[in-house]
């Protein structure tokens, strides 16, 4: 459950519900990049306001019909598109990629999954009704000291600045 709050936050996944799993690679890295887009007062630390806020404003980004639900397709589309913006573009001097199609079949069952937990009335559709809950479960999960904020050193991976290895959030014994 963890692993999954980056996209948890669909942070990608609205990627929030996608923060502390998603923060596996250190400053730079995509879900440090989404990290950073949730502090909204740069203080280095996302407070469970901070995080729902930057939930509800994916969402929003998310239902592209603006119904107010997202349904499966509107998920995906979302996410392909949050993803091919963080991948280098030409102008990087690196071409860009496609992930390798197991990575894409993985990727989709991920959301297809993330989508049927998500969806508590099993009406085919997600409102932030039904995401609310779960994503304050999976950060108040991630949030290892108790304190209502996540800092880097909370989440799955970072490694701090002098590249010392963090761990896992409090609970979590699976191997990293």
């Amino acid at each position: 459950m963890k692993r999954s709050l980056a996209f948890g936050f669909l942070g990608v996944a609205l990627a929030a519900t996608a923060l502390p799993a998603l923060a596996q690679r250190g400053p730079g890295s995509i879900p440090m990049r989404i990290f950073e887009q949730a502090d909204a007062n740069h203080d280095g630390r996302v407070a469970e306001p901070e995080a729902m806020d930057f939930l509800a404003a994916r969402f929003t980004e998310a239902d592209a019909n603006h119904d107010g639900a997202m349904t499966p397709e509107e998920l995906g589309n979302f996410l392909r598109a949050q993803m091919a913006s963080y991948r280098p573009g030409t102008d990087s001097g690196r071409e860009r990629r496609q992930p390798p199609p197991e990575a894409q079949r993985r990727m989709e069952e991920r959301q297809a999954r993330f989508f049927r937990i998500a969806d508590a009335d099993r009406d085919g559709r997600i409102t932030m009704d039904e995401l609310r809950p779960m994503a304050a479960a999976l950060f108040r999960a991630a949030d290892a000291n108790g304190d209502n904020v996540l800092e880097p050193g909370e989440l799955r991976g970072h490694r701090g600045p002098r590249g010392e290895h963090r761990g896992p959030a409090r609970g979590d014994t699976r191997p990293l």
